[in-house]
């Protein structure tokens, strides 16, 4: 009896452990939808009000006299995700990283005379924790699929720079096209589908007829949503192609918290402000999260 007895308590021990790893798992899962979420609502409000207000509509008046809320919003949304997820990781180096996000990030809300080493501590924590995550990746940490990545950091640190005057016009322009270029190539970050294909161009397709149409109307709205200077038409088709892509992969495949990552990055646009860079740095980490367990 003894040695059944001992195999049942074995085979019982094993089942629970495989049970606390899945419904630890499901939960992760759950608290990065919810964190994107909340992140995507936070940051994303400020980039459709200033559309809805340029764009002279009914709501606009009332949007606009919220605008001061809502910037706050776009901080301390971001600020608070990144915190949260900082307490939920188990890498010790992507916590100290999101944590810089964090914490920089609600100095900057209090005071703006920090701006410039926020914009430090936010580009230096977020690419230490997305590199941090991307490592942690099984046999995926050096690849070509990386290329989205260091695209979305390095117009992400240009653009800020150039924004504080910290570096020349020029690298404005290079950033935006860094950061257009990563989001093209985020698809190579999840499994993606024909249709997922199909859809990104039909999109992309879409926005180059209206920008041929409207020339005027399509900057209008790529300047004053997503901050996007000099980025030519096929650039921005090829950026929103690839999130748009992205997207529809991470719903089709459940895999909510990348589709969230995706919508991330297309609200940051060209992530030359703070809000925007901290939009931009969450959106890869939840799109490198959301690879794993995807073949090579």
């Amino acid at each position: 009896m003894t040695p059944v007895a001992n195999r049942e308590t074995v085979v019982g021990h094993v089942g629970g452990s495989v049970f606390r790893r899945v419904w630890h798992g499901l939960e992760n899962v759950r608290l990065r939808t919810v964190v994107g979420a909340l992140t995507l609502l936070a940051a994303g409000a400020p980039f459709l009000s200033r559309v809805l207000i340029n764009a002279r509509t009914a709501v606009g008046p009332s949007l606009a006299a919220r605008m001061d809320l809502l910037a706050v919003g776009a901080i301390a949304g971001p600020a608070f995700a990144a915190g949260v997820l900082a307490t939920t990781t188990a890498i010790e180096t992507e916590r100290v990283g999101l944590v810089f996000v964090a914490a920089f990030g609600g100095l900057a809300l209090l005071s703006p005379a920090v701006a410039v080493p926020a914009a430090a501590a936010i580009v230096g924590g977020g690419a230490l924790a997305v590199s941090a995550r991307w490592r942690a990746l099984p046999e995926r940490g050096t690849n070509w699929r990386v290329a989205p990545v260091v695209g979305v950091l390095l117009g992400t640190a240009l653009s800020l720079n150039a924004a504080m005057g910290l570096a020349p016009a020029i690298a404005r322009l290079a950033g935006a096209h860094l950061a257009m270029l990563g989001a093209a190539a985020t698809p190579a970050l999840l499994g993606h589908g024909n249709r997922d294909w199909a859809l990104g161009g039909v999109v992309a397709g879409l926005l180059v007829a209206f920008g041929v149409v409207a020339p005027f109307v399509t900057g209008a709205v790529s300047l004053i949503g997503g901050g996007l200077v000099g980025v030519s038409l096929p650039v921005m088709a090829a950026g929103l192609a690839g999130l748009v892509t992205t997207t529809s992969a991470g719903i089709r495949t459940r895999r909510l918290p990348a589709a969230l990552g995706a919508g991330l990055l297309l609200v940051a646009g060209v992530p030359g402000t703070l809000p925007r860079a901290m939009a931009a740095v969450l959106g890869l980490l939840l799109l490198i999260e959301s690879r794993e367990g995807i073949d090579p």
